[in-house]
């Protein structure tokens, strides 16, 4: 190299290092302060903040990529998420590093004003000059499948198919509230009993009406950031808390092994799924940890206060693990206590983690319920209905999933082992399967899948062969409208 090519190479280097590190400075004087902001699952998190001059996304540290607009944004009153995302982001500064002269910084804050307001207008669809005080969510997810028992009989079906509206307002201060509705698209007297509702055991067949709506959960309280959030209606359950983001994830044969939906129902009288009538208190300790208590209201015929009570507790210890645990406590009418639970002593435990590492999703529990579920029995008499059961049990649910791009294999295991059984049940009465299935994410938003069990379970009369397949489709959607002043 000359003396002249070494002296045009040092001048280039010295430019392109004063360029960015004058780009570094004023990237720095541009950001005033930082607010850390994560959402749980789909619900959507506000974080407040002063936004007049703008928000840029420093880090993410949610369990899901995060997409301006969908789910990020921020508007007057700060930044929300929702969906899992979550990060660090940084507020502009009302003011520059420099000092340019009155005409330069008016012209600039005219031109930076104009494209925030192109900005807000083109991600977010809202109008910088309007007010907002809350925001809509309708949401839904379509779900149908084609159910292929081992009798062979293969029939399409609903599978959980819902709709719901998500409502907040804005500031610190916040009034919330969800109402969702299940639908049944099929119409069909027959159902599959595969996933969140069952009325029977999973896959067996039963006739019966199905109604198109049913009511889901239907909640409204108030929330902030500092204070936490406080609900009164049917909602899910703390010890749901544990159960849902940790397992409850299969398309089709998940939810058997963790006592949510106990006794062939949602769990709205016992606590531990979409509980009914229930006060739910949750509190977030700087996006470590998650405490929830819930008291479900007297409705039977009970001495105590309330028909039960639970707490649950979450932490999230390094990115991509989350582990917690939840305790629940029912108490039940006394005809149903003493002539078929055999005493008062019904309670849940649960203790799960989930965990994501590049492609791989996992997520285990461990449950034990003492006197909390029942098996259903022809009646020992003769008559011509079935009698209902008490009984206690050990469960264990397992979670995989492994992504490959637009397809993903899914794995797992239930294991749900009676104790302290009745004369009537079947001494080999168990529920025990392997989970294997595939998906195909046609779309950012749906997928078709397949989904299989194949093990060894007895039901509560000592008959077997429950294995069985299923083929479906889900289309999962979402949209936000503001509500103006």
């Amino acid at each position: 190299m000359n003396l002249k090519s070494y002296f045009v190479f040092t001048a280039t280097a010295l430019g392109c290092a004063a360029v960015l590190n004058a780009q570094q400075n004023s990237l720095e004087a541009s950001v005033s302060s930082v607010v850390s902001c994560v959402s749980q699952g789909k619900a959507r998190q506000q974080c407040s903040a002063d936004t007049r001059a703008g928000i840029v996304m420093l880090r993410p540290t949610g369990e899901a990529p995060c997409l301006l607009g969908r789910n990020w944004g921020y508007d007057d009153q700060g930044v929300w998420v929702s969906e899992g995302c979550g990060g660090d982001f940084g507020t502009g500064s009302t003011h520059r590093a420099d000092a340019p002269s009155a005409t330069a910084t008016a012209a600039a804050l005219v031109e930076s004003e104009q494209e925030q307001a192109a900005i807000e207008t083109t991600t977010t669809g809202t109008n910088p000059t309007q007010k907002y005080t809350g925001a809509f969510q309708p949401y839904g997810s379509l779900r149908n499948i084609i159910s292929i028992p081992a009798n062979g009989e293969a029939e399409v079906q609903d599978n959980a198919t819902r709709v719901g509206i998500n409502f907040t307002t804005f500031g610190p201060i916040r009034v919330i509230g969800t109402t969702e509705w299940g639908i049944n698209l099929v119409q069909s007297e027959t159902t599959f009993n595969a996933g969140a509702t069952t009325e029977s055991g999973f896959g067996v067949l039963q006739q019966t009406t199905q109604p198109v709506f049913g009511a889901r959960l239907g909640f409204f309280g108030v929330a902030s950031d500092k204070f936490g959030s406080l609900t009164f209606g049917k909602q899910n359950s703390t010890h749901y808390d544990i159960t849902s983001y940790t397992t409850d994830r299969f398309n089709v044969f998940g939810g058997v092994s963790t006592a949510t939906y106990v006794a062939g129902t949602d769990g709205g009288q016992s606590g531990t799924g979409r509980a009914d009538q229930t006060i739910l208190y949750h509190l977030k300790f700087a996006n470590v940890l998650d405490f929830g208590a819930q008291g479900q209201l007297r409705t039977g015929d009970t001495s105590q206060a309330f028909n039960g009570f639970g707490f649950s507790l979450q932490a999230t210890p390094i990115p991509g693990l989350k582990i917690g645990g939840a305790y629940n406590k029912t108490y039940f009418n006394s005809t149903l206590r003493d002539t078929v639970l055999h005493g008062d002593g019904t309670d849940y435990w649960a203790f799960g983690g989930k965990g994501t590492w590049r492609n791989l999703e996992w997520g285990a529990d461990y449950v034990r319920q003492n006197n909390g579920d029942l098996a259903f029995i022809p009646d020992p008499t003769g008559g011509p209905e079935t009698i209902a059961v008490g009984f206690s049990a050990n469960g264990v649910e397992i979670y995989s999933r492994v992504k490959f791009g637009k397809f993903a294999v899914v794995g797992g295991f239930e294991d749900y082992i009676p104790f302290d059984l009745s004369a009537l049940i079947n001494p080999d009465f168990k529920t025990r399967y392997a989970i294997l299935g595939a998906e195909w994410h046609i779309s950012p938003s749906g997928y078709a899948f397949f989904e299989s069990r194949l093990g060894d379970t007895t039901d509560a009369q000592g008959m077997g062969g429950y294995n069985a397949a299923a083929l479906g489709f889900r289309y999962d959607f979402s949209w936000k409208t503001l509500h103006l002043q």
